[in-house]
């Protein structure tokens, strides 16, 4: 699993890289016209993306072909993919939180149940987003795999208009959005391993 991973970071980071510092000038710019904690959804999205672009390179490479006859199970291969989605996606939220932190308190607006409440609204939107884009990329050609994220974002915010809608505390409401979306991916990642790994995937 260790060496799956590596060889991901290998092939994102130059990208990762450069991802970091568009961020960094994105995201303070926005900052100044929204809310500063949209640093985080922001960061924790954008870092969670680009792990699902590794599935693609492996697809284009011919890596998967390539690792059939390696002693590494297609489990194991899957499990990567999701793994190390997790951990892009914890790492852009970390980082978008250290930077809201900052930001807020340089401009003397920080405000500790907004940073919750956009922390909820970070995961629940990645979690959203990983469980259908993984899956997707996984089992179609990368055009036809951007109807995971197409999906994704619209049923984000459809599930947040209903929680909202049912539940005056906003608080409440995207707390068990994210906790929606942590059950989701969890979901997605054992359907995956029991009906993607196994299959033959260029």
């Amino acid at each position: 699993m260790k060496g799956l991973l590596l060889k991901d970071y290998y092939l994102i980071k130059s990208v990762l890289y450069i991802i970091l510092v568009v961020f960094a000038i994105v995201g303070i710019g926005m900052s100044f016209l929204a809310s500063t904690w949209v640093l985080a959804v922001l960061a924790t999205v954008m870092l969670g993306m680009i792990s699902v672009t590794t599935i693609n390179m492996d697809k284009n490479s011919g890596w998967r072909k390539v690792s059939v006859v390696l002693p590494v199970s297609r489990k194991a291969v899957l499990d990567s993919k999701y793994i190390l989605y997790l951990l892009l996606s914890g790492t852009g939220l970390l980082s978008g939180i250290v930077l809201s932190i900052a930001v807020s308190v340089c401009r003397g607006e920080f405000d500790s149940h907004s940073m919750l409440l956009f922390v909820s609204i970070s995961i629940a939107m990645a979690l959203f987003s990983g469980s259908m884009t993984i899956p997707f990329t996984f089992l179609f050609s990368e055009e036809k795999s951007m109807l995971g994220l197409i999906i994704a974002y619209p049923l984000s915010a459809m599930v947040f208009m209903g929680a909202a809608m049912l539940i005056d505390d906003k608080l409440t409401a995207c707390g068990l959005v994210a906790a929606a979306g942590i059950l989701l991916y969890t979901v997605s990642w054992g359907v995956a391993r029991k009906y993607i790994a196994g299959r033959d995937i260029g």
